[in-house]
């Protein structure tokens, strides 16, 4: 016959609650980790003491020198992120996905006092928002990171190259890199994998129709004016602008100006 002792019980589920509460599970819980920066890439992008390249998650800087050509902003990236983590250790909080398509691990990244290293870049206006559906956790957090920099035109935000610009400027121009661009979707198209906002003859932004779960119902964006923030791919004289999720679509209806 089972004895309840009831006093070993308590004593149980209070060590448990104990544990929890001072954060010993969470390793157990969410897999973080920790490990030491060997040396930092870029702004977004660093090498671990095991040899791990790593890509820090929701965020993008500019390019600096190297297989592409530097952007204006990303030394500036660069030099911040070496002075803050550069030889120290740093605690890895995986995302839901794991490693992107070019084979980096994918992480949030804290220092040793726990700041949100990801976070900490977009407040300096070092950073864009650069969300990947699943990975989404402190998108909130983000979000705000971002809006306050914007507003402050710290880092990017005051640079001549990420100022907004219209679909006509950018066909003529078409500069490299991420971009602030001005739109005016007319209808939607289906096609394949994607679901298109038409621009015009010669422009659309798309979105794949996995990710439409992420997105208000896209007539609301409809003979609005926007702005889309993201990279631009050119085939046959013809734009198009690659989005995963609504915060790179920004309705400006009362700041448009063509």
């Amino acid at each position: 016959m089972m004895v309840f002792d009831r006093g070993n019980t308590l004593h149980a589920l209070c060590l448990v609650f104990v544990l929890l509460f001072f954060g010993l599970l969470q390793p157990a819980l969410t897999h973080a980790e920790s490990a030491q920066v060997k040396y930092v890439i870029d702004g977004d992008t660093v090498m671990l003491d095991d040899n791990r390249h790593v890509r820090l998650l929701a965020i993008n800087t500019p390019e600096v020198e190297g297989k592409r050509r530097a952007e204006p902003g990303g030394e500036a990236a660069k030099r911040w992120l070496k002075a803050r983590i550069e030889g120290k250790r740093v605690r890895l909080e995986p995302g839901q996905q794991k490693v992107d398509k070019y084979g980096r691990s994918l992480f949030y990244l804290f220092d040793a006092q726990g700041r949100l290293i990801n976070e900490q870049l977009l407040a300096e206006g070092l950073a864009v928002l650069s969300i990947h559906p699943p990975n989404l956790k402190y998108l909130s957090r983000f979000q705000k990171a971002q809006q306050q920099a914007e507003s402050q035109r710290l880092g990017v935000w005051r640079l001549p190259a990420y100022q907004k610009m219209t679909i006509a400027q950018l066909i003529k121009h078409k500069p490299k890199g991420w971009q602030r661009m001005l739109v005016r979707p007319e209808t939607i198209k289906e096609r394949g994998k994607f679901v298109r906002l038409i621009l015009s003859s010669e422009a659309d932004i798309r979105i794949e129709k996995k990710n439409l779960r992420y997105f208000p119902e896209l007539n609301n964006y409809l003979h609005r004016e926007l702005e889309v923030r993201g990279w631009a791919s050119w085939r046959k004289g013809k734009v198009s602008i690659l989005i995963r999720h609504p915060s790179a679509l920004i309705i400006r209806d009362s700041h448009y100006r063509p």
